[in-house]
């Protein structure tokens, strides 16, 4: 009797994660169900795949031997997945976006409204992270990225290159005079990433070498750095488009080059010619191009 291929991709999973817990979150299960795809599959083969203990799910010997196999069985149904979602001729169903948190909180949701509104038979999923989602292991349908994917299987198109400028709000401004030198951040309240470095490395571009130290408020969250420039707490870098429709938000050093950055939309080249794919990808390259409208911010 042939194995259930879901027992299979759930044994792939707790080996992958440690965990039945780790693992049933992933496939959408819950942990008994897991736990039974295990049990089953061991009584199936006759063999022992896992020890448990308190560290969690880990391989026996035997199960070590059973991963690669399993792994190439998952990396099959992946790619026979993805084929079968490229020949769909239906525009109606999900379509999963990926996107960071300052596109997926503060400019998706305006973008989609009238999209979502025309064309109810399509589903949006929004994932919202600052990490990189996987399209070829089917993570997300569409990727918006700051960064060109090189993976040789993504089909990408550039959509624009976003200009960046230091800001402060007028507020600020008033208890501070404003900085007529890069030298002259040192002596105000800097708005930073506490333990990124990007935005270190930008600064040093420009000619001016911090430390996180000389940033008077960190943050790692891209959405809560904005926010507390437009509440006046200092100086930060914003996108000179979105900046351009926030009340007081005076740009400051306006001379200081500031390196812009690449907006790209991405697929698995698999998917391209889905329809709801491309009908999605399309909207989204011209909404994009000038997404800064005062009605989505």
């Amino acid at each position: 009797m042939p194995l259930p291929l879901d027992h299979i991709r759930t044994f792939h999973a707790v080996a992958e994660h440690g965990s039945l817990l780790a693992a049933s979150r992933q496939l959408g299960l819950t942990q008994p169900t897991a736990g039974r795809h295990i049990d089953l599959l061991e009584e199936a083969l006759g063999l022992s795949l896992f020890t448990r203990g308190r560290e969690g799910m880990r391989l026996t010997p035997k199960g070590s031997d059973l991963l690669a196999a399993a792994s190439e069985m998952m990396a099959t149904a992946t790619e026979f997945e993805r084929v079968a979602a490229g020949l769909e001729e239906r525009i109606e169903g999900t379509v999963r976006i990926s996107a960071n948190e300052i596109f997926g909180t503060l400019l998706l949701p305006g973008i989609l409204a009238p999209f979502i509104s025309d064309h109810p038979e399509i589903e949006v999923e929004l994932d919202v992270s600052n990490e990189a989602s996987n399209l070829l292991q089917r993570d997300a349908d569409i990727a918006i990225r700051l960064f060109r994917p090189e993976q040789n299987d993504l089909v990408a198109r550039k959509i624009a290159d976003l200009p960046f400028g230091l800001f402060a709000h007028e507020s600020y401004l008033a208890r501070r005079a404003p900085p007529n030198t890069p030298e002259d951040l040192r002596h105000h309240v800097l708005v930073g990433q506490d333990r990124n470095m990007g935005l270190i490395n930008a600064y040093s571009a420009a000619g001016l070498t911090l430390a996180p130290s000389d940033f008077g408020f960190r943050c790692d969250n891209d959405v809560a750095e904005i926010n507390a420039v437009r509440a006046g707490i200092g100086i930060g870098p914003l996108h000179a488009g979105m900046a351009a429709n926030w009340p007081g938000i005076i740009r400051v050093l306006p001379d200081v080059p500031v390196s812009p950055l690449e907006l790209w939309l991405a697929c698995h080249a698999d998917v391209r010619h889905n329809k709801r794919i491309r009908v999605v990808m399309d909207f989204l390259a011209e909404k994009l191009k000038t997404p800064y409208s005062s009605s989505l911010l």
